[in-house]
């Protein structure tokens, strides 16, 4: 892979190749061939996927940087399992001409920076919704380290699909505006992921930043779920299924999950697969609308979302069946960046018995919840 290349040319030294989920699709790692991979500060929870191998080993400190793939949270979601800083950058490679606009659209994300020239995987050429890699480390400097190393290589000379573009950081000259998601619209967070956020905000306002809310329910989540599923696989699954059946593979439940029993995957004509990108184009726009539309007060868009990197806390084996805290913004193609925060605290994050779940989803999140079970010590 050129990007290993160029950080091995650096003085990176590889020495570990770590688990991954059976086609690196769970947002958890077990594989008929490894089994689980299991959270390094409680074996009853996973270490997150489909980047699991590296967050249990940081989290170990095993290791102090490593790199991810993500296509629908496989950087960010171990990484917050396992309390470590992740950066999932943006892959946008289309033309948007026709929807987006320089100055009604200022917000709107730039263009692939960080090669996956030879990375392999399966529905080679499939471009619906993509993948980009990135780092996962100990502290907050080991992302910009990353960007910093990567981009010096100049990848854009060998792979076009990467944009002329070295690493700048960043001078704010003022106060930042942030826009709090408390929830997607669909799944409400466990406590201590709200709790979280209210830390975190409260520390916002004290460094006399700009908080507002940002309301998911008009932007319709649900919907981008039903997008962002049937691009992952506008095969019905068939390639992948196909490569199990001929070795014998048993398919795992979660991979069960994430193809069989999602009403939007379905093998696609190409008329069909044109019409659900030009769906995922027309979100993205109608998102960029709302993003720009945050000045509208005061005359300055937000500069950032915060938001839940899960719905909980590290989660029980085979149970991590929601993924739109964080596949939301690979519709988008969003760079996101993941930090610690706290951990579960049974007085702090009591149960709320007297919540009614809104959907089925919501009620097997809040089924799920046992703050006891999510302990971490550390």
């Amino acid at each position: 892979m050129l990007l290993y290349e160029n950080l091995y040319s650096e003085g990176c030294v590889f020495y570990a190749r770590t688990a991954q989920p059976q086609t690196i699709m769970h947002l958890e790692t077990n594989s008929n061939v490894y089994g689980s991979t299991i959270n390094p500060y409680n074996r009853n929870l996973t270490s997150g996927g489909s980047t699991g191998g590296e967050s249990a080993l940081l989290g170990l400190r095993g290791s102090i940087l490593d790199i991810g793939g993500d296509i629908g949270g496989s950087i960010r979601c171990p990484a917050a399992h396992v309390g470590i800083y992740g950066f999932k950058y943006v892959d946008l490679r289309h033309d948007y001409a026709p929807l987006w606009d320089d100055e009604l659209f200022p917000s709107r994300p730039s263009n692939k920076v960080i090669s996956s020239m030879g990375l392999r995987g399966f529905m080679a050429g499939k471009e619906a919704i993509m993948s980009s890699v990135g780092p996962m480390c100990l502290d907050r400097e080991g992302l910009e380290l990353f960007m910093r190393v990567a981009l010096t290589a100049k990848p854009w000379h060998l792979d076009p699909s990467v944009i002329p573009k070295t690493w700048t950081s960043y001078k704010f000259d003022c106060p930042l505006k942030i826009a709090v998601q408390w929830w997607d619209g669909v799944v409400q967070p466990h406590p201590p992921m709200a709790r979280a956020l209210r830390e975190v905000t409260d520390a916002c306002r004290k460094a006399g930043m700009t908080v507002v809310d940002w309301d998911c329910v008009p932007l319709n989540h649900a919907k981008g779920w039903d997008i962002t599923a049937g691009l992952y696989w506008p095969d019905g699954g068939k390639d992948v299924l196909d490569l199990l059946a001929q070795s014998g593979e048993p398919v795992l439940p979660l991979t069960k999950f994430i193809i069989e029993q999602q009403p939007a995957v379905k093998n696609l004509s190409q008329p069909e697969l044109w019409k659900l990108c030009a769906e995922r184009d027309e979100y993205r726009a109608a998102y960029a609308r709302v993003w720009t539309a945050t000045s509208t007060d005061d005359g300055r868009e937000v500069d950032v979302i915060l938001c839940p990197p899960n719905f909980g806390a590290a989660t029980p084996h085979d149970q991590s069946r929601y993924w739109g805290y964080t596949s939301n913004w690979n519709l988008l193609d969003y760079p996101a960046a993941v930090f610690p925060v706290t951990v579960v605290d049974p007085e702090k994050d009591p149960k709320e018995k007297m919540y009614t779940p809104k959907n089925e989803q919501d009620r097997f999140v809040f089924e799920m919840y046992a703050p006891r079970n999510l302990l971490m010590p550390r």
